[in-house]
């Protein structure tokens, strides 16, 4: 075995003595998959033949269902409608042992995104969702179960993909509240609210997400580049995700560290994102070095590209991942 995958072993052995709390947007992935054999005589577009369908937490629950996979304990706090989906996505996680906190919003339903395959290719998505920022005072519930989980954790992820959970107001106060525990916040941001995370100990844009909010091209291999961006976040460690290319790290040093995600395949590039979040934050909670744990998540993240939807990775793919690189 190789030395970092013997650390890997070590590390990961603490893993069930870690919780992690999981605040942000939460979601239903149904999947509807069968044959295309022919084109519509209506439109110029397949004719799919159900041949099966399935339903995966998605958004914020899918980080929490890659925690658990991990085998670290696991609190999500979320807002949901009072709706099938919401209850679907609490039966799905209680079932794998997470525990939710989730907040009932008045007038919204539950994010609901459905993709269609053939021959194993998306070719449409629709989502039915309500995207506007949640009401005051949902977020003011949201931050009371919060508070509640965070004593005895050891890392906190905020896990934000724009549909309304993390306000500005949330964010922040979210970070402050972990933060004045002495608990690491991973930060998985999207486009609405880029700059409220100011204190975060990890933060995970990826490259588009990054130059919108920025306003410049990304230099994710400049340290001269990569420093200041770090800085006007207001992060500790600006992680960079850049698909194929890998990822970036840049720490409070200001030196920047390359990780190359070498997949065997990729099937599905749905939740990789999720799955780097998941074992980047059990490792830091489990006392493993930035440098070691963002390898790590890399070869999570070729584990989940190999396999259809969403996807959870558990330490023994990690394990036989680090031996055969």
């Amino acid at each position: 075995m190789t030395e970092l995958g013997a650390r890997f072993a070590e590390v990961a052995a603490r893993f069930p003595a870690c919780r992690a709390v999981v605040l942000g947007d939460v979601m239903l992935d149904r999947y509807v998959e069968g044959r295309a054999d022919r084109v519509s005589p209506e439109a110029p577009v397949p004719v799919v033949r159900v041949e099966r369908e399935w339903d995966a937490v998605g958004g914020a629950g899918n980080v929490t269902a890659n925690v658990r996979a991990l085998g670290a304990q696991c609190d999500l706090v979320g807002a949901t409608g009072d709706d099938e989906a919401g209850r679907a996505i609490r039966r799905s996680l209680e079932a794998r042992g997470a525990r939710c906190g989730f907040v009932s919003a008045a007038g919204r339903s539950t994010s609901v995104k459905t993709r269609v395959l053939a021959r194993g290719q998306q070719v449409v998505r629709v989502d039915r969702e309500d995207d506007a920022p949640h009401a005051p005072e949902v977020g003011e519930a949201l931050l009371d179960r919060l508070r509640e989980r965070l004593a005895g954790a050891q890392v906190l992820v905020l896990a934000d993909y724009d549909k309304g959970t993390l306000t500005a107001e949330v964010a922040r106060s979210a970070v402050e509240a972990a933060s004045g525990l002495g608990i690491p916040v991973v930060v998985d941001p999207k486009r609405r609210n880029f700059f409220a995370y100011r204190g975060a100990t990890v933060f995970k844009p990826n490259k588009a997400e990054i130059e919108t909010a920025l306003g410049e091209p990304c230099r994710p291999g400049d340290a001269g580049w990569m420093d200041p961006a770090r800085r006007r976040i207001g992060c500790d460690h600006l992680l960079l995700t850049l698909g194929s290319d890998g990822m970036s790290l840049c720490s409070p040093d200001g030196a920047v560290d390359r990780v190359q995600v070498r997949a065997r395949s990729v099937y599905d590039v749905s939740g990789a994102g999720d799955t780097v979040a998941a074992v980047l934050a059990v490792s830091v909670a489990a006392g493993a070095a930035m440098a070691e744990s963002i390898r790590w998540a890399g070869h999570a993240a070729a584990v989940g590209l190999a396999t259809a939807g969403v996807a959870t990775v558990t330490p023994e793919q990690i394990k036989a991942s680090l031996l055969a690189a």
